[in-house]
């Protein structure tokens, strides 16, 4: 591996360190340049792509970005004193990871800043959850721990662009044994061709060994870790794009959680269409007429109330996160008319502490700190801060 691996990789630009803590609480800056460069990619592009600032007025940004630093307060709070989120060590540091992303989401950073300190200790316990082959999981749990790996290794594959010298050499150990892990495929064999290219849990899950859910966090982190200069077998990253094209269900013209599901009603779940939207939009196919159906699939099914779940979905938090990040990418339309709409919802729905919590769903078991994290990063895809997220 590279010791001196690239901070910068394409159009995926990564601000200097020395630059990043200037641009907490200068989010209309932020969106207003991001606008104007998107303006001259959309020039290139075969589909507009334009996310205007337009799309809620200056008040509504204020009142968004009132509730996302109220809501950072709130996890600041829940952070226990070994820097994790959560107590179940079964869901660490899946959550944790969560919750520092949103933190990074608004421009905040270990070591500087108001939450400096607090992030910072969120690092070393993500760093600290690392077993031996890789593995970044507190528990070998066979469910949870795939979501806990795939989550941390993003997080921290992406704060290896914004190290300081004396952390970097640490960040990129923790990267490149998460790469070996992740490299493994887990769950193979596979018991189905057609779940070729695909993760899923540490050991057989009735007959299905793929999931869009599980695969989506680990190609985002075979990318962020590619962008950041890591030596990433390119073909881990075609064969789960294969995966995901053949979870689209042309019948419903949306994706579908598995291929072989398990529980076929709740198969084609919304955030499994923003999931896949995302996913091919990274891929440069935003234009696509999969990723374009699975839009319109989401508008259809707009967030109108956020305390419970929808019919045919058990996760609206984590629907909420994946389908702000599609739908910001693929833009134009599918944006203005997502993001105002979502806005509403989600500032009405939040409570006085600063925290987002559902009446009703399975996000619930879960806890606040996770559910507000996911709600923050539904709300932050303008502000361009996370580089895997950027366009």
């Amino acid at each position: 591996m590279n010791s001196t691996a690239s901070r910068c990789s394409g159009l995926l630009w990564k601000p200097p360190l020395r630059w990043l803590p200037l641009l907490v609480g200068v989010s209309a800056l932020v969106m207003t340049s991001s606008a104007r460069g998107q303006e001259q990619i959309d020039k290139r592009s075969s589909t507009p792509r334009t996310n205007s600032r337009d799309i809620l007025t200056e008040q509504e940004w204020q009142e968004v970005e009132s509730a996302i630093d109220k809501g950072l307060v709130f996890l600041s709070r829940q952070q226990r004193p070994d820097g994790g989120f959560h107590p179940d060590s079964n869901n660490e540091p899946g959550i944790s990871g969560l919750c520092l992303m949103a933190f990074l989401s608004r421009g905040h950073l270990p070591k500087r800043g108001p939450h400096g300190e607090k992030l910072a200790k969120s690092v070393e316990y993500l760093l600290d959850s690392q077993q031996p082959d890789g593995l970044i999981s507190r528990q070998r749990q066979p469910y949870h721990a795939p979501y806990n790996h795939g989550i941390a290794s993003l997080v921290i594959s992406e704060l290896y662009g914004m190290s300081q010298p004396a952390e970097e050499v640490r960040i990129r150990q923790a990267i490149e044994r998460a790469l070996v892990f992740t490299s493994y495929r887990y769950s193979q064999p596979k018991n189905f061709p057609d779940d070729e290219g695909s993760w899923r849990y540490l050991r057989r899950h009735h007959s299905s060994d793929g999931d869009l859910s599980v695969t989506s966090w680990n190609v985002m982190f075979l990318r962020s870790a590619k962008n950041s200069g890591f030596q990433v077998d390119v073909s881990l990253i075609d064969d789960a794009l294969g995966y995901m094209k053949r979870l689209y269900d042309p019948q419903f013209k949306t994706f579908r959680y598995e291929i072989h599901p398990d529980d076929a009603q709740y198969n084609h779940p919304r955030g499994m269409a923003g999931a896949g939207a995302l996913s091919l939009s990274l891929s440069g196919e935003h234009h696509s007429e999969l990723a374009q159906n699975a839009a319109r699939y989401i508008l259809k099914r707009p967030f109108d109330q956020f305390d419970r779940p929808v019919a045919g979905e058990e996760y609206p938090c984590y629907a909420a996160f994946y389908c702000s990040q599609g739908m910001f990418h693929l833009g134009g339309e599918y944006w203005s008319e997502y993001y105002p709409r979502l806005v509403k919802t989600l500032l009405k729905a939040q409570r006085a502490d600063g925290s987002w919590m559902m009446k009703q769903g399975l996000d619930v078991r879960y806890g606040a700190s996770y559910m507000t994290a996911l709600t923050i990063l539904a709300l932050t895809p303008p502000y361009q801060m996370l580089p895997i997220f950027q366009r």
